[in-house]
């Protein structure tokens, strides 16, 4: 961080609030840009850590890829759907019930999501001896145990958003229903 910016971060109790989130709008932009992950190709984050899950593991479902990645199955699917329209990924129908689908990496499909780690662990690496470097060895860790907790933060208030509104559906049906 340059000596200006370090002046004028604004730790106030908004200043913080606002600095997170033009943090997790600068990071949701690069979800969205194509790079090469070393293979010859471009693909988004989201693209290329989605079938990452994927690859790592084999037969998982939209449904559980949803729960793993506070994503909507709705949204899970679109990403899914050009995974597969780029033969990265293919659909099997589960043997033990028809109705469920399973997802897989194809060979090419594992070769990026191999690319991709190797991709990410260069750039977590680099992005480490920066922040150490900035404010010593044991910011790093500190930092990984501080975004852990807000993950684990968020994630409660996304379930308990995802309950309340559940319940308020069910209650707008019970309505509707006595009023017939």
């Amino acid at each position: 961080m340059q000596e200006e910016e370090k002046k004028s971060l604004d730790l106030s109790e908004y200043g913080r609030t606002d600095l997170i989130f033009d943090f997790v709008s600068t990071y949701y932009e690069r979800t969205n840009i194509s790079r090469d992950y070393g293979t010859g190709e471009s693909y988004s984050m989201t693209e290329v850590h989605m079938l990452t899950r994927i690859a790592d593991h084999p037969g998982i479902t939209v449904t559980e890829l949803s729960q793993r990645g506070n994503r909507t199955k709705s949204a899970i699917s679109q990403v899914v759907k050009r995974l597969e329209e780029k033969g990265l990924v293919e659909k099997r129908k589960a043997a033990d019930n028809g109705s469920r689908t399973l997802l897989y990496a194809t060979p090419r499909g594992q070769q990026l999501s191999d690319c991709h780690k190797t991709y990410d662990v260069e750039h977590g690496a680099a992005f480490d001896a920066m922040l150490a470097a900035e404010k010593g060895e044991q910011a790093v860790e500190q930092f990984y145990e501080v975004l852990a907790c807000m993950y684990g933060y968020l994630r409660k208030k996304r379930e308990n958003s995802m309950r309340e509104k559940c319940g308020r559906e069910s209650s707008l049906e019970e309505e509707s229903g006595r009023e017939e």
